[in-house]
């Protein structure tokens, strides 16, 4: 088979969409060694400027396309060609991860479904990006020979929006874990990283990009009544890069009266963010919508005690190894940071938990998931023909 696998979104500071189509295309690569890969670090509508930046591979069995062509002439050749399919090698399939669902390409075609928070949450995005996802799902209801979903979550979600897409053409992929994320840290390393943040002996940990979805505001608000109601010591640290609609939060900060107390680290790297997961006194995830919920698997596998919320994929990644939350409630994020400061021995049965549910998730199984969606896709019949 030649595949094709779209890159576009690993040539950026990765969010969930990069990290997902970067580890999942080097583990196929490495056990795979039958097929034809070619990487597209442009596609459709994602040109990020960066795209030379895009994962790569040296393996004999891979190409890197566009590698030498300006971002202008490859516009220019992209729009001048409705038909895309010598322009991308001539691919069996073709496997979309950003959203845009490859149109005007005679190949079979699988996308990923990340979640459908745009249609469940419009409010937690912008008029543009649901748009653009409802967009990419919609033909991919119409047109894609598979779906990839990457929790039971969102592949139901997906098929309530679009039932008359065939339930056995949807698979559900799990993530894994970074590996570049552990707990086993070189001290030279931890004392450099203790030193740029002037990390503590114990700290709260929340990470996320800063958008509404991620509930930053009632994590605040919870922090702000622990300090209120029981004078607590422990500091806030946030670690994300900027989202979107949430360029006022430093006023939220100021507000609640703990500017003091809470400190935001930005985008970290995962060095750096291996040390805060494995030194933090817990990790607090009051997400009110996720696809799957990377930060906590990230936190569990490196031992990181885990308070999260009990609504859509998350249940499916912390199992029982977290205390659970309301993430409408204030008081039940508040309840949970309190016992969990009061009871060490739940402390430590969380840590042991955290490692072993982490243990559950795997690249290397992933990987082997998608390149049999790839087998199962070549020998069914389209489902539909070429758009």
């Amino acid at each position: 088979m030649k595949i094709g696998f779209d890159v576009s979104q690993t040539a950026e500071d990765m969010a969930g969409c990069g990290f997902f189509s970067k580890q999942i295309i080097s583990h196929i690569i490495e056990m795979d060694k039958a097929n034809e890969y070619l990487l597209y670090p442009l596609f459709y509508g994602y040109r990020h400027p960066d795209y030379k930046k895009a994962f790569q591979s040296k393996e004999l069995n891979v190409s890197n396309f566009f590698m030498n062509a300006s971002l202008h002439n490859f516009n220019r050749m992209w729009d001048d060609n409705p038909d895309k399919t010598e322009i991308l090698g001539f691919p069996d399939i073709v496997h979309s991860n950003n959203f845009s669902f490859p149109v005007g390409v005679n190949a079979k075609r699988v996308m990923t479904i990340y979640d459908m928070g745009y249609l469940d949450c419009p409010e937690f995005t912008t008029e543009a990006n649901r748009l653009v996802c409802f967009n990419g799902a919609f033909e991919a209801s119409i047109y894609a020979d598979h779906i990839v979903t990457i929790s039971n979550f969102s592949k139901e979600s997906f098929l309530r929006y679009f039932p008359y897409y065939p339930e056995e053409r949807v698979s559900v992929v799990y993530l894994g874990n970074r590996p570049t994320l552990n707990k086993t840290i070189k001290e030279s390393v931890m004392q450099a990283v203790k030193a740029k943040f002037g990390l503590g002996d114990s700290f709260w940990l929340g990470v996320g990009t800063l958008e509404p979805r991620k509930n930053y505001r009632l994590l605040l608000e919870a922090y702000a009544r622990l300090v209120m109601e029981e004078n607590e010591s422990k500091p806030l640290y946030i670690a994300g890069g900027k989202g979107w609609m949430e360029n006022d939060i430093q006023e939220k900060v100021k507000e609640l009266g703990i500017m003091d107390k809470i400190r935001f680290l930005g985008y970290v790297t995962d060095d750096e963010l291996s040390v805060l997961y494995s030194t933090c006194f817990a990790f607090i995830y009051p997400s009110l919508y996720e696809g799957f919920g990377l930060p906590v698997l990230e936190a569990m596998s490196c031992g990181a005690p885990i308070i999260t919320s009990n609504n859509s994929s998350i249940p499916e990644v912390v199992g029982d190894a977290g205390l659970s939350i309301d993430p409408n409630d204030v008081q039940s994020l508040v309840d949970a940071m309190h016992k969990l400061s009061n009871d060490q021995d739940l402390r430590k049965e969380l840590i042991i938990k955290s490692e072993e549910q982490a243990s559950h998730f795997s690249w290397d199984f992933a990987a082997k998931q998608i390149v049999d969606i790839y087998k199962k896709v070549m020998i069914t019949e389209p489902w539909h023909k070429m758009s």
